[in-house]
């Protein structure tokens, strides 16, 4: 599920970028399929998203680090409250 489009209003998650301390690593995929069902597994899709997420400096939801690894992706933040909410 972590089939996602990046919007500018009406988004079910506010995202920030962050390169300590994050609440979860992402490894973002070209392969629709690998991100299907998955939290850290992201795939970014103009036409059929599963979740619409917004890229913010301040006051996000979630704080997300990439990763260049999917054995490296996953929670960090493991009693987060969007934790099996993404994908």
């Amino acid at each position: 599920m972590a089939i996602l489009k990046e919007v500018t209003s009406f988004e079910d998650i506010k995202v920030q970028i962050v390169t300590s301390f994050p609440d979860l690593c992402v490894y973002v995929t070209k392969n629709k399929s690998e991100a299907d069902r998955s939290d850290s597994i992201w795939f970014f899709d103009n036409s059929f998203p599963k979740k619409k997420i917004k890229f913010v400096t301040s006051f996000p939801d979630l704080k997300i680090q990439y990763v260049n690894s999917k054995s490296v992706a996953g929670w960090k933040n493991h009693s987060h409250k969007l934790q099996n909410r993404i994908g």
